[in-house]
């Protein structure tokens, strides 16, 4: 089986999962235009059939050097070189769900995190796979609903007290309450947060005896009243299930609050603005926001390499 035809059946499962909501359009094209650079790197170095592409094909073109946006050839951002990973991982998880090989390349290539917090962001390519895994069963789950608020910048202390009445469809967006250490504000849905929280609201409100208790009612956790705590246990634990299910459970670092700190890393990869990133997480502290996503204040960010391998 030739690489360029795998390359293409990706591509293609891509597609579908992009209209699905499983994978953004930005991360679909991002993701093609990588794996394409990818099939052009491998067949610079004689590779034309699958098997031949071995992990040190992959492991030399995720650390391939890159040019700079002022022309210069140097050593890639470490951002870059967690993307690069990241396609071709969810590049081969394709090739196995569509029966097509079971091979790993990139199992063995580690890279330095991107934070030096007790808590790594998800990678894009397990944002993907933690969607697939949130949406596996037969109606609409808590799990979906817990995932899809913290993929858009929720903590586990708000998660468990978003409402029914707190989704605005029209908006595409939820309003988190805030906590004693975040503040209170909307934050904008994706396609897929959006229809998993809405078919969420419609399954839970079906589930109501009573019209007028139908506002109120919870979308991540029971409504059962509890405390704080409890609440925020609740959340941890629907997104910690998840983080078992996808097989990330045996990473110290990857807890729930790592789908928080993806929805942090993503914003900032996109605007470069550490202040957007402390609004939409409700955050008090720009130091804080900066230590969420690895942004260091105090020395000068090297300039960075182009994904160009």
């Amino acid at each position: 089986m030739t690489l360029e035809h795998t390359v293409a059946q990706a591509v293609t499962h891509w597609n579908e999962m992009t209209s699905q909501g499983q994978m953004s359009p930005q991360t679909y094209r991002a993701f093609r235009q990588l794996l394409e650079r990818y099939a052009r790197y491998s067949h610079n170095r004689g590779v034309t059939l699958l098997p031949e592409a071995t992990a040190s094909i992959a492991e030399d073109f995720v650390h391939a050097q890159g040019r700079t946006r002022h022309g210069r050839i140097g050593d890639s951002a470490n951002a870059t070189l967690h993307q690069r990973r990241a396609v071709l991982r969810s590049f081969y998880r394709a090739l196995y769900d569509l029966g097509l090989s079971d091979a790993d390349p990139t199992r063995g290539i580690r890279l330095p995190e991107r934070t030096r917090t007790r808590v790594r962001p998800l990678d894009e390519d397990e944002a993907i796979v933690l969607r697939q895994a949130a949406e596996y069963v037969t109606r609409p789950s808590r799990h979906a609903a817990a995932a899809a608020l913290a993929l858009s910048g929720g903590h586990t202390g708000e998660i468990g007290h978003i409402r029914v009445r707190d989704l605005d469809e029209k908006a595409a967006a939820v309003w988190m309450h805030g906590s004693t250490r975040t503040d209170p504000r909307w934050c904008p849905l994706d396609p897929w947060s959006l229809r998993v929280l809405k078919a969420r609201a419609a399954f839970v409100s079906r589930q109501q005896l009573r019209a007028e208790a139908v506002p109120d009612t919870r979308l991540a956790v029971s409504s059962a009243p509890a405390p704080d705590e409890q609440l925020q246990a609740r959340a941890c634990a629907a997104l910690g299930d998840l983080i078992r299910r996808i097989g990330l459970s045996a990473d110290p670092r990857v807890k729930p609050a790592s789908l928080t700190a993806y929805a942090a890393v993503r914003l900032y990869d996109e605007t470069r603005n550490v202040e957007n990133v402390a609004r939409r997480l409700g955050l008090r502290s720009l130091d804080r926001a900066a230590d969420l996503i690895g942004l260091d204040w105090t020395t000068p960010a090297p300039e960075a390499g182009a994904d160009d391998a």
